[in-house]
């Protein structure tokens, strides 16, 4: 979206439809008609109609809460896992409630752009890359949100492909992790299911996960539709995210935007 003389808004979201790509641990989006249009009784030919939407918190674009994560029973802020009675309330500590709005400063890491061909489950994003593409382009700044394209977006309407569970992923590193985190970024995503580099499906490990949730209390996004702000060539810009307020949510849907003003 265009607003002329003004500024360009991009939509960072994937569309919600049956049969999208999920990961198979969490629940699938489904959307039905409860009513459709005629027959209700309302008067001179008004009607209205309405649907029912299932989903789980981590599918489609979304963002994960600090209590999606622990290790040896804490997360952030060493507090100890805490549900709710028979722990189907959710979270009592670390829930998506608990998550502020995600405004401020974003920069994009455009991967294809970066190493000039389609990323592999081989490529790793570490401190020596990151190094190399701000050598040219805004470094992130205490406040900023580090968004991360890998091109993977690409093989969306293949799931299998798209979730990787045979190949692995491209992806941060726990070392450019660390990189990120250290520069003071208040939250991060990428357009991948899985936000972390798994170079081998078969390993079983969220060591980037624990790290921005677990010791820096840094959300983390995923499943980010970034091929239109890759393509656009902008890099910098203003990120907005806002989560639902899920009680006892261990993530939320969001509908994340970039604005580019000035344009």
């Amino acid at each position: 979206m265009e607003l002329k003389g003004r500024s360009r808004i991009f939509d960072l979201a994937v569309r919600l439809e049956n049969g999208m790509a999920r990961h198979p641990h969490h629940p699938p989006y489904a959307f039905a008609m409860a009513k459709t249009h005629g027959g209700h009784g309302y008067k001179d030919g008004v009607s209205a109609a309405m649907e029912m939407i299932a989903m789980g918190a981590h599918v489609g674009s979304h963002v994960d809460a600090l209590g999606h994560v622990s290790k040896n029973g804490k997360i952030f802020g060493d507090r100890d896992v805490l549900m709710g009675l028979d722990c189907m309330d959710g979270l009592d500590a670390g829930s998506i409630e608990e998550s502020l709005p995600m405004i401020g400063r974003g920069h994009l890491f455009n991967g294809p752009e970066f190493f000039g061909r389609d990323l592999t489950p081989a490529d790793g994003i570490g401190p020596e890359v990151f190094e190399k593409w701000f050598e040219t382009h805004e470094q992130p700044q205490p406040g900023s949100v580090m968004l991360i394209r890998t091109g993977w977006m690409q093989y969306w309407s293949d799931p299998e492909r798209y979730i990787g569970l045979a190949t692995g992923l491209p992806g941060v590193t726990i070392e450019g992790a660390r990189w990120l985190s250290a520069r003071g970024i208040v939250a991060t995503g990428s357009d991948t299911m899985n936000y972390e580099h798994k170079p081998d499906s078969n390993i079983i490990n969220l060591p980037v996960h624990v790290h921005n949730l677990v010791e820096c209390g840094i959300p983390i996004m995923e499943s980010l539709n970034l091929e239109v702000l890759g393509e656009s060539g902008y890099t910098e810009f203003t990120f907005i995210g806002i989560p639902l307020r899920i009680a006892g949510g261990t993530g939320s849907p969001i509908r994340p935007i970039a604005i580019v003003s000035g344009i």
